[in-house]
């Protein structure tokens, strides 16, 4: 079984053309990082859009399709704090993420997505598990608060009542979000708090990935996704192995789970190359580096599949 852990869906109005041009400045500085040129980042943005829109999940179901992925993680993302209202409220985007997930039901699996400082959140939460068929929660504190902040306990609570896992990203995020709140130990005390909660740590913090492992050897609660590591793989693929190989030998492969954190992701990688990537390792970078068949099958859907009962 094949599982995708970490997949968003996208659209004009879900997420703030801040966001995207942050994105596509991040791009095309990549891109151009040889000669120091770049093309126009909205310019770039308003290419890749339609590409990139998917509400219904149909599309998403075809790239799997053609990927071999068996299932997807899907949910949208709630950044309005931060970059302003971008047109579609988030009760509506995870409506129609639930909506995705029911007519797809044996491929796509929907987490709710919400800023915790929206008034109501824990009762839109609720709602969204009981009415809705969602499966998890997702948070994405860049968009200006710590997980551990007070008002996000009552969700954790909820999840804790209905026996759903959170998601929390951690690393990086193009401007106009800020970095500073997702450092991985910012998820200690919510592991500490809630030891019976399973809690992914999106990106294993992408290049804090050493602070998000010291935390989560002790922390057993916690779980890795490695969505987000394409970059790194292609560029420096025996640094993600040596990561991979470490992550692995500290926690197991039933708390590690691969991902895509598409479709932005797949744009720089496309998501077979990923796959197969870690699915049938080209180790010849770093030959001192193993992974076993059962490491691999668990990590690649096994575990995920585990976790939320699949």
């Amino acid at each position: 079984m094949i599982i995708d852990s970490h997949f968003h869906l996208v659209a004009e109005g879900w997420i703030h053309r801040d966001f995207m041009v942050g994105m596509g400045r991040m791009a095309t500085a990549f891109a151009g990082r040889a000669t120091g040129e770049r093309v126009d980042a909205g310019q770039l943005v308003d290419n890749l859009l339609p590409f990139l829109t998917d509400t219904t999940g149909e599309k998403l179901v075809s790239n799997m399709d053609a990927a071999g992925i068996d299932r997807t993680c899907i949910f949208a993302v709630d950044y309005e704090y931060m970059t302003g209202f971008p047109g579609v409220p988030i009760e509506d985007q995870n409506r129609m993420v639930a909506e995705a997930a029911k007519r797809f039901h044996d491929r796509l699996v929907a987490f709710f997505a919400i800023d915790p400082r929206r008034e109501g959140a824990a009762d839109m939460l609720e709602r969204a598990i009981e009415d809705w068929g969602m499966r998890g929660l997702k948070f994405h504190p860049t968009s200006g608060y710590y997980p551990y902040e007070e008002f996000c306990y009552p969700l954790y609570e909820k999840c804790m009542e209905y026996k759903v896992p959170v998601i929390i990203h951690t690393g990086s995020q193009p401007a106009p979000l800020k970095f500073r709140f997702a450092r991985p130990i910012y998820v200690d005390d919510v592991a500490a708090d809630f030891p019976d909660l399973p809690i992914i740590v999106a990106h294993v913090g992408h290049d804090m990935w050493r602070e998000a492992l010291l935390m989560a050897s002790v922390k057993p609660n916690i779980y890795f996704d490695i969505s987000g590591w394409q970059l790194a793989f292609n560029n420096h693929p025996a640094e993600f192995y040596r990561m991979l190989r470490r992550v692995l030998d500290e926690l197991g492969p039933w708390r590690v789970f691969w991902g895509t954190d598409g479709p932005y992701l797949n744009v720089m990688c496309p998501v077979d190359v990923w796959l197969k990537g870690v699915k049938e390792p080209d180790l010849s970078s770093c030959p001192e580096v193993s992974f076993t068949p059962d490491e691999i099958d668990t990590l690649m859907g096994n575990s995920f599949a585990r976790l939320i009962g699949v």
